[in-house]
């Protein structure tokens, strides 16, 4: 039975968000007009009308992401039209809606006319999403929304479709969501994909969750709390907020854990700063802390903005997790990179230039990026320069992730560093608040590909794969030339063959830009030495 959408009631609630069609949210509304129009004789697996989904990823970037830019609304409105309308292009959405929208739209348009093995077209299809992330935040906003609603709505699909929808988000996206601070929606995005994922297990998971939340034992800890912070006159809510599917989740194995070291965190939200540290201090007399678990992201804040003090607290054998922190860290936490996006008065700082950076890095070619996205998800730690300056690291980073995020040149010349007092090699692991002093050279170090494995972060990953592509090029190069000098010689012809003018008809021939490719494809065996000899 086909299903209806209430296009009118939606109209009201973006117009309360928005305001009215003839205001700044103009370009939004006329893009609803015309999505409707374009995806009018579509229906979704469910039934339903094909244009809720799109609506429903823009009121998903509205209520939930707090994104209200006209631009990226209509380009979420209309992100599926070039996919799925034959008469829509992107100089077609370029026209209507100007070189912005058209630009974010085709960030989220798959790649088309695509052959061959289907692994790598999956592989096409992310590189071009990070590609087009890096230029446009608004395409990863847009897709994370997209995926979100698609997870919600996926009941209709057959099983094996919800199996490869559900790895690819565990994959991909639901990492993507946490590097970007989005953690509400990371949650529920990490929830569902388990959900469909692993659905026996998770069921058990879940109910295990739910006597967490039931038990005498917690209700007890939280009444122990609202007496000593009524005794101290401190106004505060407190949270007993269970870990989510997603802690239970290995990203290294992808398997459901069936135990995990703190299954609840304690989140006690109070008026200001200092009544967070006045708060700490009192819970940490009820709840002695376990010892160096004690965290401050206040004074040092999380590069996607997270502000909280964290304490750790063994009671009765079980470990809980206290947060303290105001309202407005919990609010600030949850969005992310967003509000520093949304605020286009100022220059980008360094988180969203860090997040583009790893953006365009995912989109090269040779770097894995699950791997790469697996190690940017890892908790982080916190190194210092020799003049104090913070560098934030995956943990488990070596120095030569540290060299490498304080510049490029520096990573590549690096033979070592001081930490500690102490000389060490590139391949030393780092650890939390350690100064480190990077020791280079003049030339560029040739690392051995070892290394690439040891490193954590992505821009260390990348490169380092960078300059082995460049390595085995040359080497290849140079094996081709030598090769082809040994065939002239064995056939009696002259080496100056290969300098002269008519080497342009047998590099058209191969269809190769010069010299140096034509030796290369030769030395890797990739163009067979007869066939060149014989042209």
């Amino acid at each position: 039975m086909a299903k209806t959408f209430d296009m009118e009631a939606y109209v009201r609630e973006m117009e309360a968000h928005l305001g009215g069609q003839d205001g700044p949210a103009r370009t939004f509304w006329k893009a609803l007009s015309f999505a409707v129009e374009a995806h009018k004789d579509q229906r979704r697996k469910s039934g339903e009308p094909y244009i809720s989904h799109p609506c429903a990823v823009a009121r998903i970037l509205v209520e939930e992401l707090g994104v209200d830019e006209p631009e990226t609304l209509a380009a979420a409105v209309l992100h599926d039209t070039v996919e799925d309308v034959a008469e829509v292009t992107n100089e077609v959405i370029g026209e209507h809606f100007g070189r912005n929208v058209e630009a974010i739209v085709e960030g989220c348009t798959k790649v088309a006319d695509f052959s061959g093995p289907r692994q790598n077209f999956y592989k096409l299809v992310h590189r071009k999403l990070f590609t087009g992330a890096a230029s446009r935040m608004e395409v990863m906003l847009i897709k994370l929304a997209d995926r979100l609603h698609n997870l919600r709505t996926m009941d209709s699909m057959p099983k094996h479709k919800r199996q490869k929808i559900a790895d690819e988000t565990l994959a991909v996206y639901a990492p993507m969501a946490k590097i970007m601070g989005l953690f509400e929606l990371k949650r529920e995005i990490y929830n569902l994909a388990l959900i469909y994922k692993f659905p026996r297990q998770s069921h058990k998971i879940q109910s295990k969750i739910k006597k967490i939340v039931a038990s005498a034992e917690t209700a007890a800890i939280k009444e122990r709390l609202e007496k000593v912070l009524r005794e101290n006159w401190i106004t505060a809510s407190i949270y007993m907020n269970p870990k989510g599917l997603s802690s239970y989740f290995d990203q290294a194995t992808r398997v459901l854990r069936r135990e995990i070291e703190i299954p609840m965190e304690v989140i006690i939200s109070v008026e200001n700063v200092q009544a967070c540290y006045l708060t700490m201090g009192v819970v940490n007399q009820l709840f002695p802390p376990i010892p160096r678990t004690i965290r401050d992201f206040i004074a040092n804040a999380k590069p996607t903005g997270y502000q909280s003090l964290h304490a750790k607290a063994n009671i009765r054998g079980t470990t809980y997790l206290f947060k303290f922190r105001t309202e407005e860290m919990y609010q600030l936490g949850r969005t992310g990179i967003i509000p520093l996006w949304l605020d286009k008065r100022k220059n980008p700082g360094a988180f969203e230039m860090e997040i583009q950076e790893m953006f365009n890095i995912l989109g090269e070619e040779g770097i894995s990026y699950t791997e790469a996205i697996a190690a940017s998800g890892k908790k982080e730690i916190y190194t210092f320069t020799p003049k104090g300056d913070r560098v934030c690291l995956p943990k488990d980073s070596t120095v030569l992730d540290f060299a490498f995020k304080v510049h490029t040149e520096v990573g590549a010349r690096c033979v070592g560093a001081m930490v500690g007092g102490r000389r060490v090699g590139p391949e030393f692991v780092l650890t939390d608040g350690d100064q480190v002093k990077v020791m280079t050279r003049e030339e560029p170090v040739e690392f051995e590909p070892e290394m690439q494995r040891l490193c954590k972060s992505p821009k260390a990953r990348s490169e380092l794969a960078r300059a082995f592509r460049v390595r085995r090029q040359r080497l290849a190069g140079e094996v081709g030339r030598s090769l082809v000098r040994q065939e002239l010689k064995h056939y009696g012809l002259p080496r100056e063959l290969v300098e002269g003018r008519e080497m342009a008809a047998v590099l058209a021939a191969f269809d190769l830009d010069d010299m140096e490719e034509f030796f290369q494809l030769i030395g890797s065996g990739e163009l067979l030495l007869k066939d060149a000899v014989a042209r």
